[in-house]
């Protein structure tokens, strides 16, 4: 990862939590690019509103205060991931 920030990427998006989980990319670069993504497609596509809200709200606070954050899923949002999870993320990410 660091040859390919001296080779001036700024910014990944996307991760998978079972290579490593995203608090792992905020806190080792963090200060070094931005970091997208955070939110697993199948915690949106299977958990209910309750589930998210706490799943994000446990993410934050491993999360901690990082820099190079841009919260959201870590892939595109599908057409099947329903309106009112993908809802209930935004609003338990704003707090």
């Amino acid at each position: 990862m660091n040859e390919l920030i001296a080779a001036g990427i700024d910014a990944r998006h996307s991760n998978k939590n079972n290579i490593a989980p995203f608090e792992y990319w905020t806190q080792e670069y963090g200060e070094k690019i931005g970091n997208f993504g955070g939110m697993d497609m199948n915690v949106l596509c299977s958990f209910d509103e309750k589930q998210i809200e706490e799943y994000v709200a446990d993410l934050l606070s491993r999360l901690g205060k990082t820099h190079g954050l841009a919260f959201g899923s870590g892939n595109q949002i599908t057409d099947y991931t329903p309106r009112e999870i993908f809802l209930a993320m935004v609003r338990a990410f704003r707090g």
